[in-house]
């Protein structure tokens, strides 16, 4: 009678296959972290015209009547301020949220006047704590870039994202969609 003997991994080969597991796993989470904004894709968007430099943007976030009602309103609007900031500094420019449109910039810029139209907030807590069961996150929103001084408008821009309950609790939730945002709105504030 032949007794098989248990492969066993040798004790070299261990950390190295953790080391790809934890690879592995790490990029499985990471994939469905990121928010994306979906863009009308019937026409051809062409790229914001701001004369001069850009050196900061200001958003003016503004809601619909329905918007506004949400208990949560306050908070989600918040989030805004800290997206830009980051959004601009990752830039090289500044980045601010005001509660009405300034006359004048300095430095020069773009004031984004950001309208919601509806939004489900969603924190990342939440989601970590209930899973599916909290639902989707997701902001509808449209865009004015105005030219300051001036008050040109330069472009307007539709700005939606959504997340999926198939995503799991890695989902991006509201922080990182209100962050896709800006992300954008910075970027073709600047003409990229």
């Amino acid at each position: 009678m032949h007794i098989r003997t248990p492969v066993v991994p040798s004790a070299a080969r261990l950390p190295r296959i953790f080391r790809s597991l934890a690879l592995l796993s790490a990029a499985a989470l990471l994939s469905a972290c990121a928010a994306t904004v979906q863009r009308p894709t019937a026409a051809p968007v062409d790229p914001v015209a701001i004369n001069g430099d850009v050196g900061q943007v200001v958003l003016v976030v503004e809601g619909s009547d329905t918007a506004r009602a949400q208990e949560d309103w306050a908070e989600f609007r918040a989030l805004w301020n800290d997206a830009i900031r980051a959004s601009a500094t990752a830039a090289g420019i500044q980045g601010s949220v005001r509660d009405s449109r300034p006359a004048s910039l300095d430095p020069s810029g773009v004031v984004v006047v950001v309208r919601v139209d509806s939004y489900r907030y969603v924190s990342t807590g939440a989601r970590y704590g209930l899973g599916v069961m909290t639902g989707n996150a997701h902001i509808k929103a449209n865009a004015q870039f105005i030219e300051v001084p001036g008050g040109k408008v330069a472009a307007t821009r539709t700005y939606d994202t959504t997340s999926s309950a198939w995503q799991g609790i890695f989902a991006p939730m509201t922080v990182k969609q209100v962050q896709a945002i800006t992300d954008q709105i910075v970027a073709e504030a600047r003409g990229g």
